[in-house]
């Protein structure tokens, strides 16, 4: 059952702001949603690159250890290759001469 108040997909858009239920409402879909968090830890990721390698040596040994230190090495050498370490400590460098 539909609710009165609710705007159907095929009437024009209200005037003023749209109501946060109606079909004209600035909402995002499931996918671009998901892309963003995706796009966000990768960044994270990159830029914590030597935490995570020196996290992943201090795991204790269990199945699968040798397993993440390898991945852990191989993300680290890669960030490496191509700098983004040295940058995050530049832009860390620069933050925090701003605070003394």
């Amino acid at each position: 059952m539909r609710q009165p108040w609710l705007h159907t997909a095929d009437t024009p858009a209200p005037r003023g702001v749209p109501d946060d239920f109606s079909p004209h409402s600035a909402t995002r879909s499931a996918g671009g949603v998901t892309l963003a968090v995706g796009i966000a830890l990768v960044v994270m990721a990159a830029g914590r690159s030597p935490e995570i390698l020196d996290a992943a040596y201090g795991l204790p040994v269990v199945a699968g250890t040798e397993t993440v230190i390898a991945v852990a090495e191989v993300w680290d050498g890669a960030m490496q290759a191509i700098g983004v370490p040295m940058v995050v400590e530049t832009v860390r460098g620069v933050l925090s001469a701003g605070r003394g």
